[in-house]
């Protein structure tokens, strides 16, 4: 019975330890504060405020270069509903230039703005949520206090860049024995690699051509857009496939020309019928 007594003691105490030690690893944090000086914990503040300023950067560009790669498919377009397609080689491409029942040709390729509208379309579907689930606030949560306020990212489309400028101020802070310390986060703006401006000045060019009567752009017309405009298609390859006699798909393609960057695509389709 002693024996039996002794076994249970030592259980119980090796429980009380582990549950201690559990204890204090889920309130270190809390507890490590008490000790810092607030010079210390300011300084902590800082490195926190620029590891989550540079995860918010991170997130933004993750998600936002990959409904760009898909827009570029899609002919600039988020939200392809109720637009003509034309189907080659097991995928539909978006048709911009067609003739109504008029036979009027009609021009659906979006302009910059609209390509800027297309990603704020997608920010309020599910681009936000997907980057409120990247940068994890939770996860900062342990180590400071966050006062997150309403964040708005605005796209801005040039030439050989996409630039979306980020407005979600942030209050961070720590308490310590000492007092509190705090920081107040602005977020940088989130550069893209994408030449989406170069390839849409191309594709504007196609639309416009095809919009003149009896004008073919992967003719002679795509011979002078390359002589005329050397520096914006020096690094875009383009093809013109036909599908059928009277529907063409335009695949334009820039090159990386910057360390890292990946090829960008953007197609799209024309039915002369």
């Amino acid at each position: 019975m002693a024996r039996k007594g002794q076994v249970t003691l030592f259980i119980i105490v090796a429980i009380v330890v582990v549950a201690v030690a559990v204890i204090v690893a889920l309130l270190w944090p809390q507890i490590s504060s008490m000790f810092m000086t607030k010079q210390q914990a300011q300084s902590y503040i800082s490195t926190q405020a620029e590891e989550l300023r540079s995860r918010v950067d991170f997130c933004v560009g993750q998600v936002s270069e990959s409904v760009f790669v898909k827009m570029g498919l899609n002919a600039g377009y988020y939200d392809t509903t109720g637009l003509t397609k034309a189907y080659y080689a097991g995928n539909d491409f978006v048709v911009v230039v067609f003739k109504n029942a008029a036979n009027q040709k009609i021009n659906k390729l979006p302009g910059l703005g609209q390509i800027e509208n297309q990603y704020l379309i997608f920010l309020k579907l599910e681009g936000n949520q997907a980057i409120d689930k990247c940068v994890n606030l939770d996860s900062f949560k342990g180590k400071i206090s966050i006062e997150a306020g309403e964040r708005k990212i605005t796209p801005m489309i040039y030439q050989d860049s996409v630039v979306l400028k980020v407005d979600w101020p942030m209050k961070i802070s720590k308490q310590v024995a000492q007092g509190n310390a705090e920081a107040t986060i602005n977020q940088r703006d989130t550069l893209l690699e994408i030449p989406l401006g170069n390839l849409w000045l191309t594709a504007n060019s196609v639309v416009d051509c095809e919009l003149r009567k009896d004008c073919k752009f992967e003719g002679i017309k795509w011979d002078e857009e390359t002589w005329n405009n050397p520096f914006r298609l020096q690094y875009i390859t383009k093809e013109a496939r036909t599908i059928e006699e009277n529907k063409i798909v335009f695949l334009l393609q820039s090159q990386g020309y910057r360390p890292d960057e990946k090829p960008f695509s953007f197609n799209f389709a024309i039915d002369r019928s």
